[in-house]
């Protein structure tokens, strides 16, 4: 079920409206001039934390309108919203967009030493707005040392393209990190001979 967010004619200055609560918000797309409105700061802040790709039903001044958030500019050192822009779309028609991706489960190999390295956070796909989803979850759980997971071995929903090259590495697990340890004992050892050495040759000429 979509969720619903009421947008009211923007007035006065954008700062004005942030510390009255509200967040400037631009409409835009499907062939429809942009429009500058305001929404509740809360109510967008709590979208964004349930599903940031979530479906939204927009209440315009001229009706409701089905949208996504499309992008959301924040203040660096407090995180409050600064801007949002909203995307109107057609839920008949394919759209694309960024889906996250979730690991689950713990790689086999992690038993042994392994370490998880994530290469790709979010995935490009192509749906309908109905069949969305937040996350896309990946189960790391049978990765043993030396194993990865590219693109094309995610298991993509019904109904989505995955856009991102097939051969992009997603997640590997790599071998424990012990080399630099070794280099660092085996390039001591040397110079404790050779300080061995030294002492030995001042002994035998006393």
């Amino acid at each position: 079920m979509s969720e619903t967010v009421r947008l009211t004619e923007r007035t006065g200055k954008a700062a004005a409206q942030r510390r009255q609560g509200f967040v400037p918000v631009v409409v835009y797309g499907a062939g429809s001039e942009s429009l500058a409105l305001s929404a509740d700061a809360k109510t967008i802040d709590h979208i964004l934390v349930r599903n940031p790709r979530a479906v939204l039903k927009a209440e315009l001044p001229t009706g409701t309108k089905d949208v996504i958030i499309h992008e959301v500019q924040r203040q660096p050192l407090s995180n409050k919203l600064l801007h949002v822009d909203l995307h109107l779309i057609d839920m008949k028609a394919e759209l694309d967009t960024k889906v996250a991706l979730h690991f689950t489960g713990t790689p086999e190999g992690a038993k042994s030493g392994g370490v998880q390295t994530v290469e790709l956070h979010e995935i490009d796909v192509r749906t309908l707005p109905d069949k969305l989803a937040p996350v896309l979850e990946v189960d790391v759980s049978g990765l043993e040392i030396g194993d990865q997971l590219l693109v094309s071995d995610l298991k993509a929903p019904e109904g989505w393209t995955i856009l991102n090259d097939a051969e992009t590495l997603v997640v590997k697990l790599a071998p424990p990190a012990v080399t630099e340890e070794l280099e660092s004992e085996e390039g001591t050892a040397p110079e404790a001979e050779t300080a061995q050495a030294a002492e030995g040759s001042e002994g035998e000429e006393a």
